[in-house]
């Protein structure tokens, strides 16, 4: 194998991250990662407001499977993932972002990169993006949510594994909208920072002041539910918090104001690919596909998707 091919990575989120590291500790030389946006780490994600800190994506994670990893045991020697107050459940030290960041801070990235399609030149995939800016890279990884990669795919003039293709646009999420309150006073919840609901318009809520990643009191984050959420999603906030709030005026009282909202669109999955944890889906060339829907959705579930892509990649699985 030549160790200095390029390989562009799209999307930053966990298996994008884990992916370049796992080639990167391979000895794979030129490994560059994009994202859309101006942040990294996907649904890790925190949000600062008001003097005060909210997680809106994921929430905690669990180690039961990667303890081990190097990569995790340097999280915690740094104090960069630590656990929370409820035993077995671990959480970012400055936030969930932190631990991307962490993770992702000797790795080359291009922030605000949209990819928009593929093409094909000699030997080489041409990436075009979204601010005009055309890059040629060896070979590809698409750690995406699979509907974006699928979306990328359908736009490219590229020649695919059509069976796979036919699989992966099987693939379904859950979207997810999410409020972030900050109340006068305190509220009482089951756990000592988060409190699941069997009903309602709400799946859960998050003490980001007792879980440790606010340090101003009763700053909140509420994640709707699946059916809330998929019914709602086009509508504007002002139109979502309208409907929400009778069901916040009894969680609250009056004394609360809703700081923010966010939407994930691509949230959680709601099946999986069955067949492999990551895909080639490239007929001449190398195009992988990554993430936690190939696998289990979850923390663990990305970081084994990466290295399963990378270590395809590593034995010239085309």
């Amino acid at each position: 194998m030549n160790l200095d091919k390029s390989v562009s990575i799209i999307g930053c989120g966990i298996s994008g991250i884990f992916a370049a590291l796992k080639l990167r500790d391979s000895g794979i030389k030129n490994i560059k990662l994009f994202d859309k946006s101006r942040g990294l780490g996907g649904r890790l994600a925190t949000r600062r407001s008001n003097d005060g800190k909210f997680d809106h994506g994921i929430q905690y994670i669990k180690l039961d499977n990667i303890s081990n990893l190097p990569q995790i045991k340097s999280l915690k020697d740094n104090n960069i993932l630590k656990e929370s107050v409820v035993s077995g459940l671990f959480i970012g030290n400055d936030g969930m972002t932190s631990i991307a960041k962490f993770l992702a801070k000797d790795l080359i990235i291009s922030k605000e990169f949209k990819l928009i399609s593929l093409s094909k030149e000699e030997n080489s995939i041409i990436m075009d993006f979204e601010n005009g800016e055309t890059i040629r890279t060896d070979s590809i990884i698409l750690s995406s949510p699979i509907k974006q990669s699928i979306e990328i795919l359908e736009q490219s003039k590229i020649t695919l594994n059509s069976k796979r293709l036919e699989e992966i646009m099987q693939l379904e999420y859950h979207p997810s909208l999410i409020l972030m309150v900050e109340s006068e006073n305190s509220i009482n919840l089951s756990s000592d920072f988060y409190h699941e609901y069997p009903n309602g318009n709400f799946n859960s809520i998050t003490d980001n002041f007792r879980k440790g990643v606010s340090k101003k009191e009763n700053f909140y984050t509420l994640l709707c539910s699946h059916d809330f959420s998929e019914k709602n999603f086009e509508e504007n906030y002002e139109h979502i918090n309208s409907l929400l709030k009778d069901e916040l005026d009894t969680i609250f009282g009056k004394d609360y104001k809703i700081i923010s909202n966010h939407k994930w669109r691509y949230s959680i999955p709601k099946n999986f690919y069955t067949y492999d944890d990551s895909i080639n889906i490239g007929s001449d060339s190398f195009i992988g596909l990554c993430g936690d829907i190939f696998t289990n959705g979850k923390f663990d579930g990305a970081i084994k998707s990466g290295f399963s892509i990378a270590e395809k990649y590593l034995n010239n699985e085309i």
